[in-house]
């Protein structure tokens, strides 16, 4: 009896030690992952699973992430909040070699955040002859001044006002100029502005599938909400 009870405790503290260390390995090896599926440096990362023993065979209750400076095709999201529920991932390669590979989930939330600098940088690096553009966004509308250099000789000064708009049904997220200065004179006769589509997101291109839900502005930032529901 005694050696049956010194066995049933010891079974007891082993289980209990599963439930508190392989979370936090399991959550370490997904943080790692989600690094290199997203160009961020910095990761965080929780897994759930009761109780946890089950993460053996790598199904998870739920997932969730905090990613900095996620890095996209064309711009890099300041910060990125990941839920993921009911996940199935490939163990193997997780705990082998920090490889995220994600066999089956039901449901992924992504919240994205797109700030002033990081829309500046997009279009100093992606517009030709953007230089040093500074930008402000409110609740209304995206400001963007720069000066634009054409052919190396000319320079003009430029002034853009204009939206965030999403497009559920090709899955992207554009920058659409409403009203467009050149040297402080008004250009464009199209509804008094000149229209301009400048692409941000291409949801299809991300590593999780996922559709713009709600795109908001707010001061100084933008947020886009996305998930995987039809």
């Amino acid at each position: 009896m005694k050696r049956f009870t010194t066995i049933l405790l010891f079974v007891v503290m082993v289980l209990a030690a599963v439930e508190v260390i392989l979370p936090k390995l399991v959550s370490d090896a997904v943080a790692q992952g989600l690094r290199e599926l997203t160009g961020s440096k910095q990761v965080t990362a929780r897994v759930d699973k009761t109780p946890a023993v089950l993460m053996f065979d790598g199904s998870f209750d739920r997932v969730t992430a905090d990613v900095s400076e996620f890095k996209t095709e064309k711009i890099t999201f300041r910060d990125v909040q990941l839920n993921l529920t009911n996940v199935k991932v490939d163990i193997q390669s997780l705990l082998s070699s920090r490889k995220l590979v994600i066999e089956q989930v039901k449901d992924v939330e992504l919240t994205a955040i797109i700030g002033q600098e990081e829309l500046a940088a997009y279009l100093n690096n992606s517009v030709k002859g953007i230089k040093n553009a500074k930008v402000a966004i409110t609740p209304e509308k995206v400001q963007v001044s720069s000066a634009l250099t054409l052919g190396g000789i000319a320079r003009l000064d430029i002034r853009l006002e204009g939206r965030i708009v999403s497009d559920r049904e090709n899955r992207r997220i554009t920058f659409v100029t409403e009203r467009f200065w050149l040297n402080n004179s008004p250009v464009g006769n199209i509804g008094g502005s000149l229209l301009t589509e400048l692409p941000l997101v291409d949801l299809k291109k991300m590593p999780f599938n996922v559709n713009v839900r709600e795109v908001v502005m707010e001061e100084n930032q933008i947020i886009i909400y996305t998930d995987n529901k039809n």
